[in-house]
């Protein structure tokens, strides 16, 4: 049977066929709006943030440091500091409006300096208060591969004059219409062509979102047609809140390298270097204004562009009476006041977020960090950062300068920790700090050279019974069968020094007395130190060992000192100080751990002889006051053929190591005192750490002793020095030659008792 269709019966099919296609696009576009909206709208990469800076009563604070910071917060002066992000810096007083930062709340505040410390924080009101916060500076994150980067903001969060200036310049009825507005499309074109230029858009709020959201940018019939049922259906399944939310955490506004800022949480950080509650309403006009061409209305690119379109939004919202003709002249003659951006890639301190990421990776998956938008605050002293960063390129344009174009390819790596907690508050792995690639901070294994001799010397002191600092030393030349060959090391300065006392061998580094030493204490003893200063690594059993052929990274060489400037107390490096999730709940916390691993009295006189490192030895030259100030201690290490230039101290509560060396390792013209060294001293000179107390232990005492017979000696006799020892194993005898300059020992009832109680410990063992 033949059927015939009408013209009438094919457009009735037309219809139903265009019908049933329409609706399966409309239920293709419905279900890509439902998933979007209803899921995870967007991967939020996790945050990485320098410490906060806390200042309370008796906190020790360098006033130069804290200045130079409050520059890298963003922080201007002014002589009445009247909104969040202005200070007045006195003589003896700072006061600053804070912008406010989790508990801390915005306000103005008084902070009062007395020797070095802060004496007394008072409120506004002349309140007393415990402690001030101030904001941490963004350093860095965990990038999606869109590296779209954004701050969440919660309804509350969002500034009720965001809401009007969005309103009045991209959609005044977007509360009256249901997601398309053909009147507002009438409305923009002779708004536009009369003001002659673009004051507001054709495409509603709403429009914008879908495009942005599920759409390419293309200028296509098919493509509105398809956006503006996305739009209808958005408006359909969400509130008017929740679609307007979704804008703000949206938009597009700067492109900062491979960085792509989102969101006017983000947007007011990236800018403004605060957060979208601290904006005035002129900074935030600038960032709305800024919707219609991010690129041509970049006020860090094109400030004249930005001015100008600020200046229209503020007219805007001044027709719509949302501010009154006084504030729209003032806020139109203010200056942009856009910050710094803190980095324009995945991190502004690529050595830094390394370790960072080796931490992070012991508790989360990739794609946790790349998406679930944790915040993370780390130990990092962004002061001491920027501090050390300049300071070895400083330092290598002077040693260019110094030896030629041959050290061109210098590299370097440096860590700052702080010495009783274990954080790391600076790293460098390159003599170009912000270059990204090999980070020579955890990856460059090099011989360390003398730095190893202070963990041959605590061997030695740890056996006080046997010996200590004044126990005479042979050397004199050596030659021992190792690995089948003879060997026989020498000095740096190619001499022999016969009979000395331990702590000359060791502030002097002479390699040959050093050696005989670690020979005598036998590499199993040896081994254990190095356990417990946290080196895990096994060591060869060659005599070389004891004079620096042993290996380590800087991080790895900085933790083991790490336990002798603390006094015998381990505390595991960290750079990471909490993890919060998007709700500012703590999802992880890295707290301070310690553990006592040798007795301070044996570590008291190491760093004892370490101070004189500075005061007689490889790394001379600072005042006497200075040493005393800092309780400055430190080793220079040089290895084979200057290969290798290190240097690592502890001054006030800072333990700063550097190493400087070629890729290569060929040979340098630096020694430990000549290149590392170098670094060390300009980076501590310009931080400028603060006093510490020197510690005393009721179990040590000071004698004075000859430099090269180790016997007593007095104030007034020449070649002498005051020497600690633990009680019990002080020297007594005072050659003839001394009789009448020495001080007589003080054979006083404590030092009895002591040698008594040693006495009934040994027998009760």
């Amino acid at each position: 049977m033949k059927i015939k269709f009408t013209l009438g019966t094919l457009g009735i099919i037309a219809l139903i066929i265009v019908f049933v296609i329409s609706a399966a696009v409309v239920a293709i576009i419905d279900s890509r709006v439902t998933n979007k909206l209803e899921g995870v709208l967007w991967t939020i990469p996790a945050k990485v943030y320098s410490r906060s800076l806390d200042l309370a009563e008796g906190s020790k604070v360098n006033k130069s440091n804290l200045l130079r910071e409050l520059n890298m917060l963003s922080y201007s002066e002014n002589k009445n500091p009247s909104k969040p992000g202005e200070f007045i810096y006195k003589k003896n007083s700072l006061k600053i409006f804070l912008r406010g930062y989790e508990e801390q709340k915005s306000g103005l505040f008084e902070i009062f300096f007395q020797d070095g410390q802060i004496s007394k924080v008072t409120n506004q009101l002349g309140i007393s208060v415990d402690i001030v916060k101030f904001e941490p500076i963004a350093i860095g994150g965990m990038y999606p591969s869109h590296m779209e980067d954004r701050i969440l903001l919660s309804w509350p969060q969002v500034p009720t004059i965001l809401i009007d200036t969005i309103l009045s310049v991209e959609d005044q009825n977007f509360f009256n219409h249901n997601g398309i507005s053909f009147r507002s499309i009438s409305r923009a074109f002779f708004t536009n062509v009369k003001a002659g230029d673009i004051e507001q858009g054709g495409s509603t709020i709403t429009q914008q979102l879908a495009k942005s959201l599920f759409f390419t940018p293309e200028q296509t019939i098919k493509r509105k047609v398809m956006e503006a049922i996305a739009a209808l259906l958005i408006e359909f399944h969400y509130s008017k809140e929740e679609i307007l939310l979704a804008y703000i955490n949206d938009v597009f506004l700067a492109q900062s390298g491979k960085r792509a800022v989102h969101g006017f949480g983000m947007g007011a950080q990236h800018f403004f270097g605060t957060s979208i509650s601290n904006l005035e309403t002129d900074q935030i006009a600038l960032l709305v204004g800024m919707l219609k061409g991010p690129s041509l209305y970049n006020p860090r690119r094109n400030p004249n562009n930005a001015t100008n379109r600020r200046n229209l939004v503020l007219g805007i919202l001044a027709k719509r009476r949302h501010i009154n003709s006084s504030s729209l002249e003032e806020y139109k003659s203010r200056a942009l006041r856009v910050v710094s951006p803190n980095f324009r890639s995945e991190t502004k301190y690529p050595a830094f977020h390394d370790l960072v990421r080796l931490e992070l990776r012991e508790n989360y998956e990739d794609s946790e960090l790349r998406t679930q938008g944790l915040k993370i605050q780390t130990n990092l002293d962004p002061v001491l950062q920027d501090s050390l960063e300049n300071n070895i390129k400083k330092t290598k344009a002077q040693l260019i300068k110094k030896y030629g174009k041959r050290l061109i390819e210098l590299e370097g790596a440096a860590m700052a920790v702080d010495i009783s907690t274990g954080e790391i508050k600076a790293v460098v792995g390159s003599s170009n700090p912000s270059k990204f690639g090999f980070n020579r901070s955890i990856n460059a294994i090099r011989p360390i050279g003398s730095l190893v001799k202070p963990f041959i010397y605590l061997t030695a002191l740890n056996k006080y019974d046997e010996y200590h600092l004044t126990t005479i030393l042979d050397d004199s030349k050596l030659s021992v069968k190792s690995g089948g060959e003879i060997w026989e090391p020498n000095n740096f300065d190619k001499k022999f020094h016969g009979k000395i006392p331990l702590h000359v061998a060791l502030w002097q580094s002479y390699n040959i007395a050093s050696a005989r030493l670690g020979m005598e204490l036998g590499y199993d003893s040896v081994q254990e130190i190095f356990r417990k200063l946290g080196i895990d690594k096994s060591i060869e059993r060659y005599p070389s060992l004891f004079i620096g052929s042993f290996e380590m990274s800087p991080f790895d060489a900085i933790q083991s000192y790490q336990t002798i400037a603390a006094d015998g107390f381990y505390s595991p490096l960290r750079s990471i100080r909490d993890i919060k999730d998007l709700k500012g709940d703590i999802d992880l916390s890295y707290p301070y751990k310690i553990e006592q691993r040798i007795r301070p009295e044996p570590v008291h006189l190491l760093k004892f002889a370490m101070k004189q490192t500075f005061i007689s030895g490889t790394a001379r030259g600072y005042p006497g006051k200075t040493i005393e100030s800092w309780q400055a201690g430190g080793k220079t290490g040089t290895s084979d053929d200057q290969r290798d230039s290190w240097f690592v101290g502890f001054a006030g509560d800072l333990l700063v190591l550097v190493w400087l060396g070629f890729d290569d390792n060929r040979p340098t013209p630096l020694t430990g005192r000549s290149g590392a060294l170098e670094v060390w001293k300009n980076f501590i000179n310009d931080i400028e750490p603060s006093a510490v107390e020197k510690n005393k232990l009721p179990r040590v005492k000071y004698v004075w002793t000859d430099k090269k017979d180790g016997l007593v000696s007095g104030e007034k006799c020449k070649n002498s020095l005051l020497v600690p020892f633990i009680i019990g194993t002080e020297p007594n005898t005072i050659p003839p030659v001394r009789n009448k300059c020495a001080s007589r020992p003080n054979r006083n009832k404590s030092d009895v008792m002591q040698k008594l109680k040693k006495v009934f410990e040994e027998g009760q063992g």
